[in-house]
């Protein structure tokens, strides 16, 4: 059962997840010891305390009303230590996955040892900016990519300002995460 809790406290408080992101947000965060999730996550939906959503990044776990409920029934199940892990790292977690949804960047080695590095910026189904680079070391892809991970607003505002004059940037992308 504590599992169970453990990973409605992480829906709850993150918002709809993917399997991989409760997976990343419990085991790689340090919350908890990894376990195999499945298990639980099937006993969740089995109870009707989650529902299995299609979004922009496929199939996601919502809690449910019954899950609300239940959580809060049980919630002094989960250790006090866990509990304040979850509440402590739900805003890193949430930036890092709002992120990897809208910010993309993604390389591949060619025979010809030219390196294509590709990045974006999209807000749901939309790219707003997508540039292509072509490098000649995959450490310079890595680096690349890894670097528009952290620097993409930046980056944007930037690019905008050197193609657009002063002109106002466009008000449909609202939800981007602010400059780090």
């Amino acid at each position: 059962m504590e599992q169970e809790l453990v990973i409605l406290k992480a829906v709850q408080q993150l918002g709809a997840l993917t399997h991989g992101q409760i997976s990343r947000f419990l085991f790689e965060g340090g919350i908890v010891p990894e376990y195999d999730l499945l298990p639980a996550l099937a006993a969740l939906k089995e109870k009707g305390q989650v529902n299995q959503v299609l979004s922009p990044l496929g199939i996601v776990l919502e809690i449910t009303q019954e899950g609300r409920s239940f959580l809060d029934a049980n919630a002094k199940a989960i250790p006090e230590s866990v509990n304040a892990l979850i509440t402590q790292k739900a805003t890193e977690y949430e930036r890092i996955f709002m992120l990897e949804q809208n910010y993309l960047a993604q390389y591949s080695e060619q025979s010809s040892g030219v390196v294509p590095v590709t990045l974006s910026i999209r807000e749901a189904d939309k790219i707003v900016l997508r540039v292509n680079l072509i490098v000649n070391t995959i450490e310079a892809a890595k680096k690349i990519c890894a670097d528009w991970m952290k620097n993409s607003p930046k980056a944007y505002r930037a690019f905008w300002a050197a193609i657009a004059g002063g002109m106002p940037e466009p008000d449909f992308w609202r939800d981007r995460p602010e400059e780090v």
